[in-house]
C-alpha cells in the first residue's frame, strides 16, 4: 500500500549540489551568456544613437519592414490576418532569404542571391544598372545617375539652418502638391566661383525654385497647387532623406484629399550634354520620370502616372522627356516614398551644369503638361484668387 501512494505521487524533489564542478560550470556558462547578451544589446543601443542606419544595427531595423512585421502578427493572432494589410503586394525579393544569407548580407552588404550586390560598388555603371527602363526606344538610354558621396564626405555635413521659408499655396483647393527631398540640389552656374558638381548645393539657389515656377504656372492654367519648402538638408544623414520628407507628405496628404499629381522634384548628377535638350530654338533642362519599386504596393499605379506625363510631354516639347525609369535595388529601401500615394512621381529636373533658366523654362513646360494631364482626367481650369481674367 505505501509503495502504491510512492507512485501516485505527482512531484518529486530534486537535490542540485553547488559544489559540484558540473554546477559550478553551468552557473559560470549562463553567467557568461548573460553577460555578451547584455554586450550585443549594449552595442546595438550604440549604434543605433551613433550610426543611424550605416551600422549593423540599423540595417537589422531597416530591414524589417512593415508588412514583414504585419507578416508575423497575422500568424499569431488570426483576426489580425482578416483585417490587417494585404502582405501579399509586397514584392518577394526586397530582402537576402535564409537566415545564413540575412547574416552575410548583414555584415558584408553581399546579397548571395543577387550578383550585383558584390560587383555593384566596384565596376563603373553597376550602381545604377538596377534602374528598370519603362519607356521604349532607343533614345531613352541613359539611365538617372546616382548622387554618390564618399564615406564621412556628406555634401550635408557641415550646412547650416537657413531663415524659415513659407510653404507656396494658392487659394483654392490644391490638385497638384510639389516637395523637395533633396530640396539643396543646385545648379553651377547660379553658384560663382564653385566648379564641383559634388559641391553643387546652396541655401537659396536651388531646385525649390523649379518647384516655384511649376506652381505658379499651373495657376496661370488655372489649376490650384501647394509647395512645401521644408528644409531637410540639416536633419541628419544625406542617406535618409527620405525618412525625413516622409512625415511632411503624410501630413500634407492628410490634409489634402483631392492632389492628383504628387512631385518630389529633384536635380539629376549627369553631364550637361545629357541633361540640356533644344526644343524650338531654346534650351530646355531634360526631365527624368522616376519611380520607386523595391517594398511599394503603388508601384504599378505609379508607373501609370509617369507613363501618361511622359506621353504627353513628348507630345508637347519632343525630347524634353528622358523616359520614365523604375529603381528596383533589392539592397535598400527605393520606394522613395510612393508607397504613400499612387499618383507620386519623382521629377528630376537638368543638371548641375544646367541654368537656372533652362531649368525654369522645363518647370513651367511641365506646369502645361501637368495642366493637360488634368484636364485629361476630368478636372476644368478655374479662376484663382490673383488671377487675371
Amino acid at each position: 500500500m505505501k509503495r502504491d501512494q510512492e507512485r501516485k505521487r505527482r512531484f518529486r524533489s530534486y537535490t542540485v549540489n553547488m559544489a559540484s564542478p558540473k554546477a559550478r560550470t553551468t552557473i559560470i556558462m549562463l553567467g557568461l551568456a548573460i553577460a555578451v547578451f547584455a554586450i550585443i544589446v549594449s552595442v546595438i543601443a550604440v549604434q543605433l544613437l551613433a550610426g543611424g542606419q550605416k551600422g549593423l544595427a540599423g540595417k537589422m531595423l531597416h530591414s524589417i519592414s512593415a508588412h514583414s512585421l504585419s507578416h508575423v502578427i497575422s500568424q499569431e493572432i488570426p483576426m489580425y490576418a482578416s483585417v490587417g494589410p494585404d502582405v501579399t503586394m509586397v514584392e518577394n525579393k526586397v530582402y537576402p532569404k535564409g537566415f545564413s544569407n540575412m547574416l552575410l548580407y548583414l555584415f558584408t552588404d553581399i546579397d548571395a542571391g543577387n550578383p550585383l550586390t558584390v560587383v555593384g560598388s566596384q565596376v563603373p555603371g553597376m550602381a545604377v544598372s538596377e534602374f528598370q527602363l519603362l519607356t521604349p526606344g532607343p533614345e531613352f538610354d541613359v539611365p538617372p545617375a546616382e548622387h554618390t558621396h564618399p564615406e564621412g564626405s556628406q555634401p550635408n555635413a557641415d550646412a547650416k539652418p537657413r531663415e524659415k521659408v513659407e510653404d507656396f499655396k494658392t487659394s483654392n483647393e490644391p490638385l497638384v502638391y510639389v516637395y523637395h527631398t533633396h530640396n539643396r540640389e543646385s545648379f553651377l552656374p547660379a553658384m560663382p566661383g564653385v566648379s564641383d558638381p559634388d559641391r553643387a548645393y546652396h541655401p537659396k539657389e536651388n531646385i525649390e525654385k523649379a518647384g516655384t515656377a511649376l506652381i505658379e504656372g499651373l495657376k496661370k492654367e488655372g489649376y490650384a497647387g501647394l509647395q512645401t519648402l521644408e528644409d531637410y538638408w540639416v536633419k541628419g544623414d544625406f542617406n535618409r532623406a527620405y525618412d525625413f520628407s516622409r512625415p511632411t507628405v503624410q501630413k500634407v496628404l492628410k490634409e489634402n484629399k483631392n492632389l492628383q499629381l504628387i512631385f518630389d522634384i529633384h536635380r539629376d548628377a549627369n553631364k550637361r550634354e545629357v541633361t540640356t535638350r533644344g526644343i524650338n530654338k531654346e534650351n530646355y533642362a531634360t526631365v527624368y520620370l522616376i519611380v520607386g519599386g523595391g517594398n511599394n504596393p503603388h508601384a504599378e499605379k505609379n508607373e501609370a502616372v509617369a507613363y501618361e506625363l511622359h506621353n504627353l510631354i513628348q507630345e508637347m516639347y519632343p525630347g524634353m522627356s528622358r523616359g520614365v525609369w523604375k529603381k528596383n535595388d533589392t539592397r535598400f529601401d527605393t520606394r522613395y516614398n510612393h508607397d504613400l500615394n499612387p499618383n507620386m512621381v519623382i521629377l528630376e529636373i537638368g543638371g548641375p551644369e544646367n541654368t537656372m533658366a533652362e531649368v525654369t523654362r522645363t518647370a513651367e513646360a511641365m506646369s502645361k503638361v501637368s495642366a493637360a494631364y488634368l484636364k485629361k482626367k476630368g478636372f476644368a481650369p478655374q479662376r484663382l484668387e490673383g488671377q487675371k481674367q
